[in-house]
């Protein structure tokens, strides 16, 4: 059931990891900077040493299902007959409940970003104004 589902939440993002992976293009740069940063230190004298991790980090495939499981497990989704997944009356009142959320912080960032572009105008009309006076 949880194999089902993760195969159809992780088919219908295929196609947008396909277009764009973000993930590659850190990786990369993470890459670039460990090599810088490796190269620096190896001509300050400091030696490499190799160490061997406990437990390797999960991939990102295994971190979706994960995520997949954690939403069954909540019940939040849940899978039908044609393996198809199905958002629970608790998954649609936690979704609300997000979007509610979400709209919340919006509105929040929005009214602080007002004020300070106040604030800027202020400031921009109170220099404009000793400007004005010094001449």
């Amino acid at each position: 059931m949880t194999d089902a589902l993760s195969s159809h939440l992780l088919g219908g993002k295929k196609h947008h990891d396909e277009d764009k992976n973000v993930e590659t293009e850190e990786i990369k740069h993470l890459e670039k900077g460990a090599d810088y940063l490796t190269t620096l230190l190896l001509q300050q004298g400091v030696k490499e040493t190799k160490t061997k991790a406990k437990k390797t980090p999960p991939k990102l495939e295994e971190l979706k299902k994960i995520f997949v499981q954690n939403l069954l497990k909540a019940g939040y989704v849940k899978v039908d007959d044609k393996d198809r997944t199905i958002l629970t009356d608790d998954g649609q009142k936690f979704l609300a409940n997000q979007t509610k959320n979400a709209a919340i912080r919006v509105e929040l960032a929005k009214l602080k970003n007002l004020e300070y572009r106040r604030s800027l105008e202020r400031k921009t009309k109170s220099h404009s104004k000793k400007r004005k006076k010094k001449r």
